[in-house]
């Protein structure tokens, strides 16, 4: 088992939470090498000559943009992604990628993903996207992606502000709301051209649309669209032409867990969609986020073999 740590996850706190558990994952899961991820570009080739030299259980240690970021890297090596073994420790602040959190699934409060005997094929989302330089680009997600409120709002999370800073330093899950809540009262909705399956394209001012495999994001907010990780499926859900206070009490309902039937939304279960729009807009994948105005997502089934 090779782990790929990243030190800066959660605000700078993962090497310590790497530290508190280290010797328990020896003891648990037997010895194991370990290596810090310095940039994505390394990560690609330590994989590689992993990959060269047999090694096939690779496991991302951090939050869920360390997960991306191996996932990536196994995905940009031919046929790697079909032949290892993938597993995850939840060293972040949201961790959704391990939501929910079972008991027996955390070392001293971590939550981990390392049971090979329990492994399942999982399906990721590809995403193709216009880049600032006009070429297309795609990456993949395992558990969600989005645009609106949620992506800019991650981006905000993400930028090293004071306030939310200060926050994150007492609560996670009040730094997530103050970060959705100032994106709310900042934010325009997306006038865009959406697409869904082979349906006839239509036009929505998108407040905020997520595109997931897995119901749980951003702490404890939840959908509770029918959809799971092994099912072949992407489900769609849209906010669209919302106000500021019908968006504050959509943030609300979602930390219950009530999002269909709701006045302006809409949700789906496709295989693909395609998003398009005059401006560029905040692209958000599994808490990694990018610029563009156009973005394609379909479903690629049973495509990578997780651990449980």
């Amino acid at each position: 088992m090779h782990v790929f740590l990243n030190p800066a996850c959660d605000g700078g706190h993962g090497l310590k939470k790497w530290s508190g558990i280290a010797l328990e994952l020896k003891n648990r899961f037997g010895d194991y090498r370990m290596s810090s991820i310095v940039s994505t570009a390394a990560l690609t080739g330590q994989l590689r000559d992993l990959l060269g030299r047999g090694e096939r259980r690779i496991v991302a240690a951090g939050g869920d943009g360390t997960v991306n970021w191996v996932l990536n890297a196994v995905c940009s090596i031919p046929g790697a992604v079909r032949e290892v073994m993938f597993g995850a420790i939840g060293l972040g602040s949201s961790n959704d990628y391990h939501k929910p959190f079972p008991a027996r699934m955390r070392i001293k409060g971590i939550p981990i993903r390392l049971n090979p005997e329990q492994s399942q094929w999982q399906d990721l989302i590809e995403i193709r996207y216009q880049d600032r330089g006009g070429g297309i680009s795609t990456r993949y997600c395992i558990n969600n992606a989005s645009l609106g409120i949620t992506a800019e709002a991650n981006a905000l999370y993400n930028a090293n502000d004071p306030v939310i800073r200060g926050v994150q330093r007492c609560s996670i899950e009040a730094a997530i709301a103050v970060s959705a809540v100032r994106t709310i009262f900042t934010y325009r909705n997306l006038p865009c051209r959406i697409r869904i399956d082979d349906g006839p394209p239509f036009f929505s001012r998108i407040t905020n649309l997520g595109i997931i495999k897995n119901p749980h994001f951003a702490g404890s907010l939840h959908y509770e669209l029918d959809i799971t990780p092994q099912d072949g499926s992407l489900g769609l859900c849209l906010c669209r032409g919302m106000s500021r206070p019908q968006a504050v009490r959509i943030l609300v309902r979602l930390y219950q867990g009530r999002f269909q039937d709701l006045p302006g939304t809409s949700s789906w279960i496709a295989a693909r969609a395609a998003v398009s729009c005059g401006r560029r807009f905040a692209l958000e994948m599994d808490g990694e986020v990018v610029r563009t105005r156009n973005a394609e997502f379909r479903v690629l089934p049973k495509t990578v073999r997780c651990c449980r």
